[in-house]
């Protein structure tokens, strides 16, 4: 649906007939503000200096909640040897819990064993409680979404995992939405979570995925919709994301601009997961220029087929980066681009918390924002342009074989 006709919609379904039988002109109800929110790695020439840090915004966000604090992440983990940003974060939820406000947390079951720390002292706060949850009995995936409420009408959902290198070293980009109507879409979500992690029976509640008609402090409007995965796992009203995604996707007319971890359409089981690599292609094919940024995790020997055979067509072009070491040591699992978003023709956008993969839209917990407008996807369009164009930006070849980077110590 254009901006034109949903305009048009929404005014006619909020705005009441006159005596007269004429509908008011005023425009659609305000829903509340959105802000985009970044990390950049430290000692990089990647910050948009006009869009704030998740550094910042977190601790922001908990100093100023005063009921409710509800977590959904995929693990958490901060740095053992030195003080980190998380730190930070994690302060302020004690100092929230102390002043009286309700801590829930939801971290996936099967990581938990990766990083048991940070989750148990989170749920041993003064009326704090942490819940973990199977997603790989419940659906077969991971719960991997990455969001926090709080109050009932603040909600941060982004690419950001709750790890002090999200905060410090990665390339990131996430989304804080004021309005109490969004931030109930999102809270049905947690909730049906929060029933399934403790073995209970999810709530049967009915609620709206959008549009909301929200501010930018100060760049314009936009209109933003919900939706999430997996299909089986969905509150009533909220839509399932991927076919909304190739809907966009189908939509363009001139460019797309995409921005991912890394590209990887097979699964366990060499299953190939076509749905999303044939929309791109097709939109390539009716000369729609593609550009994707992914990061050198892409280099893996098993994924360069994959990226390879975008890369060689023609309207595509691909580029891996490759974020320079910390002059302080290496950073195990840092140092690398993480966004999780597509713009499309620097009007729509796509932003969510999947990586491109069937099992993250199909078996594992993921939300997504659809954003209709230029303030928001033209602030997107320039972090985009930002790595593009940086000097870690590196073509990809489809000709050359590539040698994958360190990850672990």
């Amino acid at each position: 649906m254009n901006r034109t006709v949903l305009t048009c919609f929404l005014i006619l379904a909020s705005v009441p007939a006159q005596a007269s039988g004429t509908v008011s002109a005023e425009p659609p109800l305000l829903h509340g503000n959105i802000q985009l929110v970044e990390s950049v790695p430290v000692e990089t020439m990647l910050d948009l200096p006009d869009v704030p840090d998740a550094r910042d915004v977190w601790p922001d966000m908990i100093a100023s909640a005063r009921t409710s604090l509800d977590i959904e992440v995929f693990y958490v983990s901060a740095d053992p040897d030195r003080p980190d940003a998380l730190d930070t974060v994690l302060a302020e939820l004690a100092a929230a819990a102390d002043r009286g406000v309700r801590i829930r947390l939801i971290a996936d079951k099967g990581f938990y064993r990766t990083y048991p720390k940070w989750v148990d002292e989170i749920g041993a706060l003064p009326g704090a409680e942490a819940r973990l949850f199977n997603a790989r009995a419940a659906w077969g995936g991971v719960q991997h979404a990455k969001f926090f409420l709080m109050d009932g009408r603040t909600v941060f959902v982004g690419s950001q995992n709750w790890d002090y290198r999200a905060l410090e070293h990665i390339h990131e980009l996430g989304v804080r939405i004021d309005g109490p109507e969004p931030t109930r879409a999102v809270q049905a979500i947690f909730e049906w979570d929060w029933a399934l992690s403790g073995d209970e029976t999810p709530p049967d509640t009915t609620v709206s995925a959008g549009p909301w008609r929200l501010a930018t402090r100060g760049r314009g409007e936009v209109f933003v919709s919900l939706a999430a995965s997996p299909p089986a796992g969905l509150p009533k009203g909220i839509p399932h994301d991927e076919p909304l995604l190739v809907e966009l996707i189908d939509r363009a007319e001139k460019e797309l601009r995409l921005h991912l971890l890394s590209y990887n359409p097979s699964s366990r089981g060499g299953h190939y997961y076509e749905t999303l690599e044939n929309a791109l292609r097709r939109a390539a094919a009716r000369g729609v220029n593609v550009r994707i940024i992914l990061s050198n995790w892409s280099k893996r020997e098993y994924m360069q087929p994959y990226v390879k055979s975008l890369a060689v067509l023609n309207n595509i072009d691909v580029k891996f980066t490759n974020i320079p070491p910390w002059s302080g040591g290496f950073v195990p699992f840092g140092r690398v681009e993480h966004p999780k978003y597509l713009v499309k023709d620097g009007d729509e956008a796509w932003l969510g918390t999947s990586n491109w993969g069937y099992s993250y839209f199909h078996t594992s917990r993921n939300l997504s924002f659809f954003i209709e407008g230029e303030a928001v996807a033209g602030d997107m369009v320039r972090f985009f342009d930002t790595s593009w164009t940086s000097p870690y930006a590196e073509t990809v070849d489809p000709g050359t074989d590539y040698e994958p980077p360190q990850r672990e110590e």
